[in-house]
């Protein structure tokens, strides 16, 4: 078994399984992979919401990679662990115009410049938010030819946003092309379940990984073995806040959860909108409550007490 470092040179900002590898593991091996902010590197801790507004969106999600696995091919899974991140002390949060959730109740670009500390920022006037680091984009190159924007995750895993990629899970990924051909980026140092804003915290961070190639062990879309602390520890010292919708159109329901929520943090602390619309992206939780009384859906959001100091 060998360590390796990859540095982040060299990014993608597409799929694309025609790309030569950068570097070349063995099963078993660990590699540091160093990943710029989604924005990949155009922005920085000093940015404002007109410099994001400038920015190329296209090369939003710049990936480090690819890694060659030597002897992958398809029918074949990775089994990656995630052993650690590291972040540079700071992240951002965008609202623009036309995209999340809330997509035509925003018409000006927002940007929250996040001051990370070790485990914790407070960023936020009146909230202590918690760090749970994770990649938003873990996967290998697709099977078909061809360039793939990197924003919709499927098979291959990719930009799955799943919040428990945290340090201490177990990814599993199909193979479907000689190498694998493995891409991380776009990593947060918090996000809630949904994401509505369109960002979590998204920071320049490296993880490092542990690669074992498991020969002949097919698999139809991505698997994760998550430590089981689903809310971060803190979190769950305190109640929680529910805010609870049902109807029949489950993407209207989290509106109005995340609606609720907003109204809730702008008149407990005295957040501008936008300033809650972005911390209901890094900290509220949506879920699905209830599917089963047809055609009703049941849409909760979890809010933590324990945020506000």
């Amino acid at each position: 078994m060998a360590d390796h470092y990859l540095d982040k040179s060299i990014t993608y900002n597409r799929w694309d399984r025609s790309y030569e590898p950068r570097l070349s593991i063995q099963s078993g091996d660990t590699v540091t992979i160093e990943m710029n902010d989604a924005s990949d590197g155009q922005l920085s801790k000093e940015s404002t919401a007109t410099d994001w507004e400038k920015a190329d969106k296209m090369r939003v999600h710049g990936l480090t990679g690819p890694i060659e696995v030597a002897g992958a091919g398809k029918g074949d899974r990775l089994k990656i662990d995630i052993i650690e991140y590291e972040h540079e002390n700071w992240a951002w949060t965008s609202i623009i115009p036309g995209l999340g959730l809330l997509d035509t109740e925003f018409d000006e670009v927002f940007l929250q410049i996040w001051e990370l500390g070790e485990t914790q920022t407070c960023s936020m006037p009146g909230l202590t938010l918690d760090l749970n680091p994770f990649c938003g984009i873990i996967g290998v190159q697709r099977e078909a030819l061809g360039e793939f924007r990197t924003r919709p995750p499927g098979a291959f895993g990719g930009n799955m946003d799943v919040k428990h990629l945290v340090a201490g899970s177990t990814l599993h990924l199909p193979v479907f092309v000689p190498g694998a051909g493995l891409c991380a980026g776009d990593c947060h140092a918090a996000q809630g379940d949904g994401e509505v804003s369109i960002n979590g915290m998204e920071a320049p961070m490296k993880v490092t990984l542990g690669v074992e190639l498991i020969k002949d062990a097919p698999l139809e879309s991505p698997y994760l073995i998550t430590p089981g602390e689903l809310v971060s520890p803190r979190y769950s010292a305190k109640p929680i806040h529910a805010f609870i919708e049902s109807g029949e159109d489950p993407r209207e329901l989290c509106k109005n959860v995340v609606r609720r929520a907003i109204r809730y943090l702008q008149e407990r602390v005295g957040l501008t909108r936008q300033q809650a619309y972005v911390t209901c992206s890094v900290v509220l939780d949506l879920k699905v409550s209830q599917l089963v009384n047809t055609p009703t859906t049941t849409i909760t959001g979890y809010l933590p007490d324990a945020i506000f100091d």
